[in-house]
């Protein structure tokens, strides 16, 4: 994984960051966090895809790192946005009035 983290495509470069976040919270992987949270840093500040970008800021707060100075206003609404659709999901009874029909 590491050689794709420099390649010099940077969608080759943004997918292998975005495929190495959920591994590295193996804790055997943790040390390789430092790493990833240089490479995160750099999407942060010149990617453009909402998906990555969604994705990066999470991880390093996780990681303990302050991103508050690496986030854009879209990253901020998108944040907000996932939060309140995460609450309404939350306070969502579920269940149905009637049987369904079949």
């Amino acid at each position: 994984m590491r050689p794709l983290l420099g390649h010099d495509h940077p969608d080759v470069r943004d997918a292998a960051l975005v495929a190495a976040v959920p591994l590295v919270e193996h804790p055997l992987l943790a040390p390789h966090r430092t790493a990833l949270a240089v490479h995160a840093r750099r999407l942060l500040a010149t990617g453009d895809d909402r998906r990555h970008r969604d994705l990066v800021p999470d991880a390093l707060r996780a990681w303990g790192h302050d991103t508050g100075g690496l986030e854009n206003a879209s990253d901020v609404a998108a944040r907000e946005h996932r939060a309140r659709l995460v609450a309404a999901r939350a306070s969502w009874k579920g269940g149905y009035s009637e049987e369904p029909p079949f």
